[in-house]
């Protein structure tokens, strides 16, 4: 695999069984949430060649029960729009989590462009990410997570 292994201590790519995953980092929720998104499209493949061309705004209602719900489900519907709407993300921001009547929900943006296969090398097919080894914790204001990808 060709992807980038870490990018300045935000993420790093992790090997199981048959399938894959990422640790990733942050100071706050939001930045964390943000590098999921960043490391799980460099497990697809380089996102060097991918230009911020179009600005995809994502808000998931305050539906899931954790913060683990949570970044399954962002990190599904950034899959979606690649495979459904064929867009190719490069840059994310998580602008805000929210918590209310013990449900989270969040908004965000993801920058890309469409999809091109003779620019855009596909290295890795993720299919979903998975709750197997799944964590979101913060320790003394440093937040980390852990997301296994069925591939």
């Amino acid at each position: 695999m060709e992807a980038d292994r870490e990018i300045s201590g935000r993420f790093e790519i992790i090997e199981h069984l048959s399938d894959t995953g990422i640790k990733f980092y942050g100071g706050s929720p939001e930045e964390l949430f943000s590098n999921a998104a960043e490391a799980m499209f460099s497990i697809m493949g380089s996102t060097k060649n991918v230009r911020a061309e179009k600005s995809l705004n994502i808000t998931i209602d305050k539906i899931a029960g954790s913060l683990d719900d949570l970044i399954v489900l962002w990190l599904e519907r950034l899959l979606y729009h690649f495979e459904v709407d064929g867009m190719i993300f490069s840059s994310f921001r998580v602008s805000r989590i929210e918590k209310e009547a013990g449900l989270f929900g969040l908004s965000g943006t993801a920058l890309g462009e469409a999809y091109d296969p003779s620019r855009h090398r596909i290295e890795v097919g993720i299919k979903a990410p998975t709750y197997h080894k799944l964590k979101i914790m913060e320790s003394n204001g440093l937040w980390q997570g852990t997301v296994i990808f069925d591939i």
